[in-house]
């Protein structure tokens, strides 16, 4: 074969490569499912888990959206109310999760020349620290109080680790102290309790009943020093002492929590400024609370406790150096690869070509797991024993479906509500 076979196939070939190049940075099967986004949006969330999976199954064990799937998988059974099922889904998505947290040395190095959508998603920390609190959530509302401590625990872990190891400038999640504080205290471990209570007080001192929460577990634990700080603190008088008093382990009276998922979380795009990184965009929230009735009664409203809006804007926004910082690595890269392919083709023409069909390929990764909701919210109920219909009714939308609960004396029962707009 003469020289300039052996020239054209080359230029054959590179031609090839460029015109497969330019597929790799296509969107993700999961983010291209809109059919599933509709379902649970619409409240179909058993029909939207049933197609979700499906997709997962397509995914097979190494499939670059797996973990997207298995996170929507597990959000859509919680809210159908399937919390064991759920489970196994969060439970595999979190052993994922660790595992693609490791990215191979080839596959960084492909990414400096394309998109980071050619590897597998490994999800962002807040999304990592969001599947032990569904855990924690769907075990409490199992009834299943020692579990559900447990993923609280991986919660404050996890966060831990980000923090200290990671470098991060992260904020613990309230939202999962308030709930292992509320089932430590369903358990009757008033001590644990009063550690997360005070761990909440650190994030959110002005969350509403907290204080009478603090001055409870301190009046169990036979601490009157501790009592007499949170009078301080809170301006406590003698019926909110009585009123805390009733939430005791001898009360007759029982508590609904009602675990309030509200909205529905910002969407990935293109940043305005670096189109080649991805930004977090708010979506419309227009209901920031809602009311519980109680048999029709109404009985108070929900209050926020984890803004995840916030949380994933932050995250990604501390990230923002290190992203950029890669796709300038990236630049050199490519111009020096389009610099020897028009060398090596003896075709200067070839080369910019080359080197164009990169950077069109280099598209921001705009995955995410985009079903969560805006916020986390809890609203707690003091009633008798005995079975009750639970309404919420999101201010300025319509109400969500009933939910029929029992309560037992002296017990705490969780039931959980999604409003989507």
């Amino acid at each position: 074969m003469s020289e300039g076979d052996l020239a054209t196939q080359f230029r054959s070939a590179v031609l090839a490569f460029l015109i497969c190049l330019t597929g790799w940075g296509c969107a993700s099967a999961r983010m291209s499912d809109h059919e599933s986004d509709n379902l649970f949006r619409a409240g179909r969330y058993d029909e939207a888990a049933t197609r979700l999976s499906k997709g997962l199954k397509d995914q097979g064990e190494n499939g670059r959206d797996l973990l997207l799937f298995l996170l929507d998988v597990g959000l859509s059974l919680h809210s159908a109310g399937k919390y064991a099922e759920s489970n196994k889904a969060f439970l595999q998505a979190d052993k994922i999760a660790e595992i693609k947290d490791y990215t191979s040395l080839a596959a960084e190095t492909a990414t400096l020349l394309t998109s980071d959508n050619i590897k597998d998603y490994k999800g962002e920390d807040f999304e990592k620290i969001l599947i032990n609190t569904y855990l924690s959530m769907n075990y409490a509302l199992m009834g299943d109080y020692e579990n559900s401590l447990v993923e609280a625990r991986r919660v404050n872990q996890k966060l831990y680790q980000m923090v200290n190891e990671g470098q991060r400038k992260y904020k613990q999640n309230a939202f999962a102290r308030y709930l292992s504080a509320l089932i430590y205290e369903a358990d009757k471990d008033y001590n644990d309790a009063y550690v997360d209570y005070k761990n909440t007080w650190k994030l959110v001192p002005d969350y509403p009943g907290l204080g009478k929460d603090l001055w409870r577990c301190a009046w169990q634990l036979r601490m009157p020093d501790e009592m007499d700080r949170w009078d301080e603190v809170y301006h406590l008088t003698e019926e909110d002492h009585e009123q805390a008093k009733l939430l005791g382990p001898h009360s007759k009276k029982g508590e609904i929590i009602v675990l309030y998922e509200n909205g529905i979380s910002p969407i990935k795009r293109p940043h305005p400024n670096f189109r080649e990184i991805p930004k977090f965009y708010p979506r419309s929230n227009p209901v920031s609370m809602a009311d519980v009735e109680v048999d029709g009664v109404s009985k108070g409203r929900t209050f926020l406790l984890e803004n995840i809006e916030a949380t994933a804007i932050e995250n990604l926004d501390e990230k923002y150096g290190g992203l950029i910082a890669k796709k300038i690595a990236g630049v050199v890269a490519k111009e020096a690869v389009g610099y020897g392919i028009g060398k090596a083709t003896n075709s200067p023409l070839l080369g910019f070509v080359a080197k164009i069909a990169l950077y069109a390929a280099d598209q921001a990764d705009v995955r995410s797991w985009n079903l969560l909701p805006h916020d986390l919210q809890i609203s707690r109920i003091l009633v008798d024993p005995g079975t009750y219909r639970i309404r919420v009714l999101p201010v300025g939308s319509r109400p969500l479906s009933e939910k029929e609960v029992k309560v037992e004396q002296g017990k705490k029962t969780f039931v959980n509500f999604r409003y989507i707009p």
